[in-house]
């Protein structure tokens, strides 16, 4: 792009040049020369010079759309954030039909990072592969940036995109000489993605996502170090405090109800002595796994500390909170597990559920709501233990 804009300015200068020059003649052989021929020329020569103005001034306009939209990507803060850029923001800024990426996850490892972080991302139009095969079949005999009208390779892709496209981008996706995925660009225009087009743009644009894409699944690698119980793989004590703020903030507003449950494995001490540390382990992992699918998607699963759990219920109403507590009780006490002598054995859990609306009227600050269902599910649960543990227990004010 820099280099087209570079060769308008020449072109210019030389006009200029040339315009000035051909003034000048005209002025000294105003009288041998006809005035109407000088004139046409001089119009030919200033027309021309217009438009290589308007062509360098509409590149440099392009150049700095262009860089304004790289910054953009660059900036993004999250890998959820990159996502909604690339496949949303950049649509409507680009004006395209259709935006659909691939991301080669062969160990779908990646899937499994962000559904630990974020849960199920809503991006119908990001495709995980789990091998080579959708990109090579799509671009034929070399992976490389490809722009074309040709109705038999736009149609397979945008699968799972709503729009139609009379001509794509194709832009392989890279980190050194390794292909990580594929980004397709749509549009109505026929013309719009040709064979044979300057290319600069959507060669650096392609770089430029690969490399946001590389970085933002790095740093939530980090983040995930700090939000997630590694043994059990659940979010942990301060992903917890984090996602209730956000919760009470968002039920206020909503004037809708916040449910939480405390869950504590009985007699787990006993567990770790005489059946040894890994088998408690592996007893605290097979737990978080059978409470999980007993919760709604919009629900919040958590390793409070030890053998503790907690379970945020956004939207739920003290009737449906308890229900969901006695479902995975239930639940729980229905597991076979095994020790490192491969003997069967099994446990049980005790819950606390604490409720809180906006009917409530002396507890509407954040901090005052915050402690009163924390303090509430903890009351829950040592009522449940003093009656004679596996039950749960709604603690009275």
């Amino acid at each position: 792009m820099t280099g087209r804009y570079s060769d308008s300015m020449d072109k210019i200068d030389k006009l200029v040049a040339t315009t000035k020059k051909t003034g000048l003649q005209g002025v000294s052989a105003a009288e041998d020369r006809d005035s109407t021929e000088l004139a046409l020329s001089n119009r030919k020569l200033q027309t021309t010079l217009n438009s290589l103005l308007s062509s360098a001034q509409q590149n440099q306009a392009t150049q700095e759309r262009f860089f304004e939209l790289e910054l953009y990507f660059l900036q993004s803060a999250s890998y959820e954030d990159l996502l909604g850029r690339i496949l949303i923001d950049m649509k409507k800024r680009l004006n395209l039909s259709q935006v659909e990426l691939l991301l080669l996850d062969s160990g779908q490892d990646i899937r499994q990072l962000i559904l630990e972080i974020y849960g199920q991302l809503e991006f119908s139009n990001l495709i995980y592969i789990d091998s080579m095969l959708p990109i090579t079949s799509s671009y034929g005999d070399e992976v490389k940036l490809t722009l074309t009208a040709d109705a038999k390779i736009i149609t397979p892709l945008f699968q799972s995109t709503n729009g139609h496209s009379e001509s794509v981008a194709m832009l392989p996706l890279t980190r050194g000489k390794k292909i990580v995925g594929s980004l397709h660009l749509g549009s109505n225009d026929p013309d719009r993605f040709k064979a044979g087009l300057a290319t600069n743009f959507l060669e650096h644009l392609g770089l430029i996502i690969s490399v946001c894409i590389e970085n933002s699944i790095n740093q939530e690698r980090y983040k995930h170090l700090s939000l997630v119980d590694l043994l059990t793989r659940v979010k942990n004590r301060r992903y917890f405090f984090q996602a209730l703020a956000r919760e009470i903030a968002r039920a206020s507003r909503s004037q809708r109800s916040l449910a939480c449950l405390f869950i504590d494995i009985d007699h787990f001490k006993s567990i770790n002595d005489t059946r040894g540390h890994l088998t408690g382990d592996r007893a605290l992992c097979q737990v978080a796994k059978a409470i999980q699918p007993q919760l709604r998607q919009s629900d919040l699963l958590a390793r409070f500390g030890g053998e503790e759990f907690t379970v945020l219920l956004p939207d739920c109403a003290l009737a449906q909170a308890a229900e969901i507590a006695e479902r995975i009780r239930c639940c729980v006490a229905a597991l076979e597990l095994k020790d490192e002598q491969n003997q069967t054995f099994q446990l049980t859990i005790s819950i606390g559920v604490s409720h809180w609306s906006l009917s409530r009227s002396e507890l509407r600050e954040p901090a005052s709501v915050q402690q009163y269902l924390l303090n509430q599910a903890d009351k829950g649960v040592y009522q449940a233990k003093s009656t004679g543990r596996n039950c749960v227990q709604i603690a009275a004010d």
